[in-house]
């Protein structure tokens, strides 16, 4: 940290530990509401999300081209709590037998406040910090986010069943609140939107990061279709969102028919959220760097398929062969041997994502050009992504209603699982490829100038 930097950077990571405390705390909440109509419904739910997705994306688009920053992030904020505030008073006055009227519309906005929060996030941050500065201070800032996600699941595991899970929702928006008044401190102190605002080195790049057009979405398209590399980059993504939606369906489906309070649910899902930010914590700190510097890309892409393929091996054993451990009627009656086996599953997979995985899967457009890099980033990362949920969700649907049982779904996924590890390898090795033509590219440019200035000598 240089001089005059302390003040930004502390409210920066304030800011985004309010932030991610606030979705933390709705995630648990959002888990449970979804299985309110049954895990059979989850299909639905996922389709509905990734509709939701695609409508709102052009309007957070064209909001952001055409209202000054002053007034658009704040009131991103404003409108979410807004959003939670009136969810908790609509839950009071449906009947108990219509909840799910007000319970589906919440699962698919918390789906979707979470991607346009996040984006809304870094897009400020990129606004205040120069490329240098990001490079020096962002982890700190990204720590702050971790801790705020920690926080979130580590208060909704403990208020659950004590306040009630409907109620954590208040609590969501007192965090969105502080977040809001992080927003107008640092707008103050760096004078955004305020005449005599001066552009600065990088501006032109942060507005190519924006939200996506129409145009550059179909851009985006072509891209990923002419391209061999984003090509197998989206087959990854798809593969990692199919199967995860399998898992999370297979979840679903256990907690139901285990756990059937909803504030039990809620504590749940908010000790998974908690162990697996613990985690994730510990390892970037002490891990992260060193395990992609020591063993590559392709070792980081294919941590979360092989966690992937181990877990879903022992959930099926589990499933076909493993007794309940507790005895029906105990507290814990619902937490049977497939359900612990999930559990560690769900955790180590989170865990893999945010400290290694995901770190890898965003080096990968490193070695491709600026539009390519933005474009088809954008389209993979939105809507590939969504259409996987989408699609996993239907697909798994579809083996029940062909008769397939939990335990054989499971047994049916595990080669799926293998194809997701063959094509983390073949990313990596297409990207040390890359690197290696480019490599040498600029070594055979800095002889021809070497050429040239000896000859002109």
């Amino acid at each position: 940290m240089k001089p005059g930097e302390g003040l930004t950077l502390a409210l920066s990571a304030l800011y985004f530990f309010t932030l991610l405390a606030g979705y933390s705390i709705l995630r648990p909440v959002r888990e449970a509401m979804g299985l309110s109509g049954g895990a059979d419904k989850l299909p639905l739910l996922f389709t509905g999300t990734m509709i939701g997705m695609i409508l709102v994306n052009p309007a957070f688009a064209w909001l952001v081209t055409r209202v000054r920053r002053r007034v658009f992030i704040p009131a991103v904020y404003v409108i979410s709590i807004a959003f939670l505030i009136g969810f908790r008073v609509a839950f009071d006055l449906v009947p108990k037998s219509h909840e799910t009227w007000i319970a589906y519309p919440y699962f698919a906005f918390v789906s979707v406040f979470n991607l346009f929060v996040v984006s809304v996030f870094w897009g400020f941050m990129a606004d205040l910090w120069q490329l240098e500065q990001a490079k020096r201070l962002y982890g700190f800032i990204g720590a702050g986010g971790t801790l705020g996600a920690f926080v979130g699941a580590l208060s909704t595991t403990w208020l659950a069943t004590r306040m009630g899970s409907l109620n954590l929702l208040y609590l969501s928006a007192g965090m969105l609140l502080l977040s809001i008044g992080c927003i107008q401190w640092l707008m103050h102190i760096h004078h955004i939107d305020r005449v005599g605002e001066r552009s600065r080195p990088g501006d032109e790049e942060r507005h190519l990061r924006g939200p996506p057009t129409a145009a550059d979405t179909w851009r985006g398209v072509k891209l990923v279709g002419t391209n061999p590399y984003l090509r197998t980059i989206a087959s990854y993504t798809f593969l990692y969102g199919l199967i995860g939606t399998f898992l999370y369906f297979q979840q679903g489906h256990l907690v139901e028919s285990g756990i059937p309070n909803r504030d039990d649910r809620t504590r749940y899902f908010g000790i998974v959220d908690t162990v697996a930010q613990s985690m994730t914590g510990l390892i970037q700190i002490f891990f992260t760097g060193r395990l992609i510097k020591r063993f590559g890309i392709t070792f980081a892409l294919n941590t979360q398929p092989v966690i992937a393929l181990v877990g879903w091996i022992a959930l099926a054993c589990t499933m076909l062969f493993g007794p309940s451990l507790f005895a029906p009627g105990s507290r814990l009656a619902g937490l049977t041997p497939e359900l612990c086996v999930l559990v560690v599953v769900q955790v180590l997979l989170r865990a893999s994502n945010f400290a290694t995985a995901r770190p890898a899967r965003e080096s990968l457009y490193t070695v491709v050009g600026r539009e390519m890099k933005y474009k088809s980033k954008s389209f993979i990362d939105t809507f590939v992504y969504r259409f996987a949920d989408a699609t996993g969700g239907w697909t798994f649907a579809g083996l029940q209603w062909a008769g397939l049982a939990l335990p054989a779904i499971a047994v049916v996924t595990i080669p799926l699982t293998g194809v997701w590890i063959l094509v983390g390898r073949a990313l990596g090795r297409r990207q040390r490829e890359l690197v290696a033509e480019s490599s040498a590219a600029e070594t055979l440019g800095n002889q021809t100038i070497a050429s040239k200035s000896a000859a002109i000598a």
